[in-house]
């Protein structure tokens, strides 16, 4: 029983250690993801 706690332990902080690596990648790996900190809001060139 020792061990399997052990185990699952370890599978959730290496989880954990790399959700947060991906986040603080900031990337956009899938439609509707978190934004990178450089994202910004640009006017369109075609209204003008």
């Amino acid at each position: 029983m020792l061990k399997l706690l052990t185990l699952g332990a370890l599978g959730y902080a290496a989880y954990r250690y790399i959700e947060q690596r991906k986040v603080g990648a900031g990337e956009v790996r899938l439609a509707g993801g978190p934004l990178s900190k450089r994202a910004a809001v640009q006017s369109s060139p075609d209204l003008v």
